[in-house]
């Protein structure tokens, strides 16, 4: 198999995925094809036609799943891990928070595709790299900037709006940009956007839609030391997103349960502003460089209203300061070396108050984490490629890292004991790494990678008292969890074709799983955390590309995965092994894609297909509310899409989706997919 897979062929999926640098793979630009990773890139082609949000345009990537608890909620599983398994980026600046839950959740949808210039994603463990939380893949999201060079001071901007059919939805962009010659530039701008309720292929879903507002602004100043001081600022709000599978206005798929609940909003609000110093032409081991302060504000209300005028509220509000520094030095008889280092501080309260008929009753110990709480860390990392031969490169890689909790203010769950628990826990990590490249030509690589994963318990893990799809009570005598992984893989480009494709195989040990206990709290199944998930999961991707000419090129990919993890099974506490929770099912893209010689029109004609996925965790089976009894049904969509570049200060694409309005639902979701569904986009330049 391993064999077949190097033999094999990837690249992009289409023209708008293929990169000629990366930064997420080793923290500075590079060459793709040296990178010891299987690698994605996503550009605003992509992100500015289909894409509706940042994590619905990796969709039907090899190794990622994007589930949908409800349309403002996606989560990307990447080779079988969602949630705080997976790291977010923006810029290089951590989304992941303290707060971040296990299961799929909404925070990765706190950011404006639109101020995107491109999506990096390595697949895999890169723990050395990036530290706790990267185990399934890390996603970096690289900011837009205003284009600098011409003389003197220029003024422009820009209007983007999109339009979707079956949401009935409306996305509006306004930005002005600045930049004068070379020495600096400015580009801030604010994207609104309205959704309605869904339309399925089985008819309008209710009580789906939601409206976010966004605003960002990013200043470069460029001095010609090749010195770059860079300050940007986001702020995102998200309003009334409902859950709406634990509602009453759930729409059955296959058999799925109706909820009991009125209503579940959630209202997120997410606000980073940054400044950093970056270089690119120093000496020694420093040659490259970049220090960054960061501040990163999380707030999040929960309103949830049930039978008997029973009302309750529920959120937090963390606060994140962080200080990160990567160095590169020059090229050197001992290799390139990689180092630097990483400090966070957050601090978080939350809050609950129970109402009946709008009337206050009681106010909780906690809202969904531990009140008055920090979350400390700090690592160092050193990493090194050295060329032991002229075609051949090992890059080993060693992180120390350090994390600290405290909270004032835990619920008990033990009626037995005292009614508020203070928890002060803190752990230590070594992770390495061993990769390597060998050059079998100038664009053809073979890779290879050991890597080490450690993810240490976070706020959520040991203070969680929330309801999702599960109840889930503190559990304060957690341990990290370790993964261990071994990759094989091959890419290139040569002639017509370009290509990846991969192996992999990812141990795991003390994984926290959550295992049912049988209870019902308020109707809602009750889990018990505990460190019993050792397992494994392994996997295949390829993915190709081939240019017929210089208009038409074919593309296709495909991934499968599978994973077993120990669970508890209770009341007995008997361990058994299960799938993974939502295993992502085997899938598959194909397509043909044309771009007008001299590049005004392209069109594309595509196919997603996704096979059925009954291999289900204990804890998927019981979540009737997602997941048929049985597991989820495959299905197959087929789609057109096509634009044209009117001029040089204006773009407009079509997109027809899912042309045989198929009612179907991605694995594990709270919702079901669009059906046939009409996406126009217009883009103004001035």
């Amino acid at each position: 198999m391993i064999v077949i897979l190097l033999c094999a062929a990837q690249l992009a999926q289409e023209t708008a995925r293929t990169a000629e640098v990366v930064v997420t793979a080793s923290a500075f630009a590079d060459d793709p094809l040296q990178q010891p990773f299987s690698l994605e890139t996503l550009d605003q082609t992509w992100l500015r036609t289909r894409a509706r949000t940042v994590p619905e345009a990796l969709q039907g990537l090899p190794g990622v799943m994007v589930q949908k608890t409800a349309s403002g909620q996606s989560s990307p599983f990447l080779r079988g891990f969602t949630g705080f398994r997976t790291r977010m980026l923006v810029d290089g600046i951590p989304l992941n928070h303290a707060a971040m839950r296990s299961g799929p959740n909404q925070y990765w949808s706190t950011l404006d595709a639109l101020t995107v210039e491109r999506l990096e994603l390595v697949r895999g463990t890169s723990s050395v790299l990036y530290g706790s939380d990267a185990i399934g893949g890390t996603v970096n999201a690289i900011s837009r900037r205003a284009k600098v060079g011409a003389e003197g001071l220029q003024i422009g901007g820009g209007s983007f709006t999109r339009y979707s059919s079956a949401e009935d939805s409306w996305t509006q962009r306004a930005e002005v940009s600045m930049a004068s010659g070379s020495d600096w530039g400015f580009l801030g701008g604010s994207t609104v956007s309205h959704y309605g309720d869904l339309e399925s292929g089985d008819g309008t879903l209710p009580e789906t839609g939601y409206s976010q507002y966004n605003g960002d602004f990013r200043f470069d100043r460029y001095f010609s030391n090749g010195v770059v001081w860079t300050t940007a600022g986001q702020t995102v709000r998200q309003e009334n997103v409902p859950r709406t599978h634990k509602t009453i206005f759930a729409v059955p798929f296959q058999g799925t349960s109706v909820g009991s609940e009125l209503q579940r909003d959630h209202d997120q609000r997410r606000d980073l502003f940054y400044t950093r110093v970056a270089w690119d032409r120093g000496r020694g081991l420093t040659k490259n460089g970049e220090v960054t302060l960061s501040y990163q504000r999380h707030k999040e209300i929960r309103d949830r209203l049930r039978t008997g005028a029973r009302r309750d509220l529920q959120g937090f509000d963390l606060d994140d300061i962080g200080l990160t520094a990567r160095f590169e030095s020059d090229a050197r008889a001992s290799g390139i070396w990689s180092w630097g280092t990483e400090v966070h501080h957050q601090s978080a309260d939350s809050f609950r108050d129970n109402f009946v008929a709008d009337v206050l009753t009681s106010s909780a110990i906690q809202g969904a984490i531990g009140d008055d709480s920090t979350y400390d860390s700090a690592a160092v990392y050193l990493q090194n490629e050295m060329f032991v031969r002229d075609d051949l490169s090992i890059i080993p890689g060693l992180r120390a890292s350090w994390f600290s909790l405290e909270s004032d203010r835990v619920e008990n769950p033990d009626p037995s004991g005292p009614t508020i628990l203070q928890l002060d826990e803190s752990w230590t990590a070594l992770t390495g790494s061993l990769r390597g490249v060998w050059y079998l030509s100038q664009e053809n690589t073979v890779f290879a990678g050991l890597s080490q994963g450690f993810r240490a318990p976070n706020l959520s893990d040991l203070t969680s008292f929330e309801a999702t799809s599960a109840v889930e009570t503190p559990s304060p005598n957690l341990d990290p969890e370790n993964y261990l992984q071994f990759e094989i893989g091959s890419k290139g480009r040569g002639g017509q074709w370009s290509w990846q494709t991969s192996v992999y195989q990812t141990w795991i040990d003390d994984m926290i799983v959550q295992s049912p206990t049988g209870a019902l709290i308020d109707g809602v199944p009750e889990v018990q955390k505990s460190n019993a998930g050792d397992g494994w999961v392994h996997g295949v991707e390829v993915d190709v590309q081939y240019e017929l000419d210089q208009a038409w090129s074919v593309f296709a990919n495909a991934s499968w995965m599978d994973g077993e993890v120990d669970q508890v099974e209770l009341p007995s506490g008997a361990t058994s092994r299960a799938p993974l929770s939502r295993l992502a099912p085997m899938q598959g893209n194909a397509g043909v894609r044309w771009q007008q010689n001299g590049g005004r029109w392209w069109g594309e004609a595509w196919m997603w297909a996704v096979d059925n996925q009954d291999d289900l965790a204990l804890r998927d089976i019981t979540d009737t509310s997602r997941i048929p009894a049985g597991g989820t049904p495959g299905f197959t969509l087929f789609g057109l899409s096509g634009g044209v570049k009117i001029s040089e200060n204006a773009r407009w694409s079509l997109s027809l989706e899912n042309l045989g309005d198929k009612n179907y639902r991605v694995h594990g979701s709270g919702i079901n997919g669009p059906g046939f569904n009409l996406v126009s986009t217009v883009e103004l330049n001035f």
